[in-house]
């Protein structure tokens, strides 16, 4: 089995000591980042990247993560942090993390989640490559490819925005549950008492009417929501 590369952006020895010990081992290679230019990590050709709020960039995690995301949508970012806050969190996983952890991370969680996340990331692939185009209305999306269209014009949309309307699209007018969407897309509970969904929501209403799209996202009060066809 060819083993995924976890490559860890830190300068703080405790952290650096408990990935190296936890993750050199099957099915992961780890690699320790020290000094590196920024040309040089969105270069770095690796699975997954453990950004530290302490690592030698001297740049915040979050502004590590927003270049690097700039330049590799596929590329798994996890980041750490001695000061956990869920605002924060939510802000990192709209700007493209797959995951954000208070420190010390417990070594246990840390490979569970580190292969929740490939795994779930291998299953959004291959539902790709099984149908990467999805149409509903004038609404056109390839998953592969990450474009929308609507009315035949390309939509830019943020990669929530963007795996919030192919989920709606997918399920063809069903109503698709908050709590679905919080899990498929941003890997929180609704327990976390957050609203991440309904501003995503939010903006691809701004966006679809602003396009003059004869498609819209409708509230399913209590549940969740749908797109449906305006009618004429």
């Amino acid at each position: 089995m060819t083993k995924q590369q976890i490559s860890i952006l830190s300068t703080d020895n405790n952290t650096l000591k408990t990935f190296a010990t936890t993750l050199n081992n099957k099915p992961f290679y780890v690699e320790i980042i020290g000094a590196i230019s920024l040309e040089s990590l969105l270069t770095l050709a690796t699975d997954v990247i453990l950004i530290d709020e302490k690592n030698a960039l001297n740049m915040s995690a979050l502004d590590i993560c927003k270049i690097v995301r700039t330049k590799n949508e596929e590329v798994i970012i996890i980041i750490l942090t001695d000061d956990f806050d869920i605002s924060e969190k939510i802000i990192a996983l709209e700007a493209g993390a797959d995951d954000y952890l208070a420190k010390p991370v417990n070594r246990l969680e840390i490979m569970a989640r580190i292969k929740v996340t490939l795994k779930r990331m291998q299953a959004v692939s291959d539902m790709a490559l099984e149908a990467n185009e999805f149409k509903f209305n004038d609404l056109y999306l390839d998953a592969h490819r990450h474009v929308c269209m609507i009315n035949g014009i390309n939509a830019s949309l943020t990669n929530h925005e963007f795996r919030t309307l192919l989920q709606l699209v997918q399920n063809n007018g069903k109503t698709v549950s908050r709590a679905t969407l919080l899990s498929n897309i941003w890997g929180l509970t609704s327990d976390e008492h957050t609203r991440p969904v309904d501003d995503v929501v939010r903006r691809l209403r701004k966006k679809l009417n602003s396009a003059n799209s004869s498609s819209q996202i409708l509230s399913h009060w209590g549940h969740g929501y749908r797109v449906e066809r305006i009618n004429d």
